[in-house]
């Protein structure tokens, strides 16, 4: 763990630390305006994984000082926040919070934020990237052309959208979206979310639905809700079984709403027609897991939020709500 970026810090200003590491990198521009006239920034290495007591204690005292975290990088457990008595803020990069222990946070007086709908144009595409890579089969299509110079055995013969019912797992601001699109594919959209209204679905071009309808009668069924205490493995041996034999699974939302041991065993049985999945219950993989060697699937490493647009979008709502709590306002988008 180490300073890898700074902001010479000439005032009396407070600092807010980026958690980032070279392959989570946080947009410092939109930081910069943000911030501007309130704060001043350094950039801070933390490793995306679970520490140990000294790496937490040595990671605590880079953050030592910062009254704002703004994390994309790292976990702010109970006992890191502890030992950062300065921290008045945190705001998630992204929309899930399971990194930070917000109750802990709530205790010792710390706002959380994050920024929902920032990535959703950006989660929206990739998830129809996935559906028709695995309609199509085009990674390993593209894979025999370009690698093995195999022009005709390529050229695989695959489905369409259009005709399909896409069953979407949670209709927050990404899952609209995509029901929107879908509608232009031609698809037919059935939406299950407890919190959402039938009428709002409708509007969106979605018929409200239980969950054990849409995992029955849906020929794609994507997954875009948050990790809860109902939702943790909410796609699971029972739920897969109650699926139509050869549907599609998405999941461009959180890795633990998914048992992936459960998709690779479903994969080979044929009961799954194919896979993809952009998030994982552990990260990075472990690389001796079933699911690597299951047929008809496709594993993209976190990458739905990676784009340009997106990094700035989250980066800009994220720092402007840590600006709002260190100058006395009210957060847009607070968590506690």
């Amino acid at each position: 763990m180490q300073t890898i970026t700074w902001r010479l810090f000439l005032t009396n200003k407070p600092w807010v630390a980026l958690a980032v590491n070279p392959d989570l990198p946080i947009s410092e521009g939109p930081v910069e305006k943000a911030l501007q006239g309130i704060a001043d920034f350094k950039a801070i290495e933390i490793p995306y994984k679970t520490l140990s007591n000294a790496e937490e204690k040595e990671c605590s005292a880079l953050l030592q000082g910062a009254s704002g975290l703004l994390l994309r990088s790292g976990y702010a457990t109970s006992t890191l926040v502890a030992l950062l008595p300065s921290l008045k803020v945190i705001g998630v990069h992204g929309t899930g919070v399971d990194p930070v222990d917000v109750d802990a946070c709530s205790k010792l007086g710390i706002t959380v934020t994050n920024t929902p709908g920032a990535n959703a144009d950006a989660v929206t595409e990739l998830s129809f990237a996935l559906m028709i890579s695995l309609l199509r089969r085009i990674p390993k299509s593209a894979e025999l052309a370009m690698r093995d110079k195999r022009w005709d055995e390529a050229r695989f013969t695959g489905g369409e959208l259009r005709g399909k019912t896409l069953g979407l797992v949670g209709f927050g601001q990404i899952g609209q979206r995509v029901a929107k699109i879908a509608n232009a594919f031609g698809m037919t959209v059935i939406a299950a979310d407890p919190q959402v209204a039938p009428a709002t679905m409708k509007s969106f071009g979605a018929e409200s639905s239980t969950l054990e309808h849409l995992l029955s009668a849906a020929d794609i069924v994507s997954l875009h809700a948050p990790a809860i205490a109902t939702t943790i493995n909410m796609i699971n041996r029972q739920s897969i079984a109650a699926m139509k034999t050869g549907a599609l699974l998405i999941n461009c939302a959180r890795g633990a709403l998914v048992d992936e041991l459960a998709v690779a065993e479903a994969l080979h049985s044929g009961q799954l027609g194919g896979a993809a999945l952009d998030v994982l219950q552990g990260e990075p993989p472990n690389p001796e897991s079933p699911i690597f060697n299951a047929p008809n699937f496709l594993l993209t490493p976190h990458m739905a939020g990676s784009t340009y647009e997106c990094l700035d979008t989250v980066a800009h709502m994220a720092a402007t709500d840590i600006a709002n709590v260190l100058a006395g306002r009210a957060p847009l988008h607070p968590v506690n």
